[in-house]
């Protein structure tokens, strides 16, 4: 993994999902919410992030293939 790939990470999701008030894990949302690609990749996971002192809602999605 490269040094930049890492920093794009620590930045984007570990220091997000360390300041975060609130992680909710979304599961079993059923076909409706699958995008016409979505069957490309056979397990995501996807997460809601509340960061209230930033005033900020983020959306993680991660695939582990």
């Amino acid at each position: 993994m490269s040094t930049e790939l890492v920093a794009v990470l620590r930045r984007e999701v570990f220091a997000r999902l360390a300041a975060a008030d609130g992680i909710y894990y979304l599961s079993e949302l059923g076909d409706e919410a699958v995008h016409d690609w979505g069957r490309v990749h056979d397990c995501f996971h996807e997460f809601v992030l509340i960061d209230r002192s930033a005033g900020r809602i983020t959306l993680i999605v991660a695939a582990d293939d």
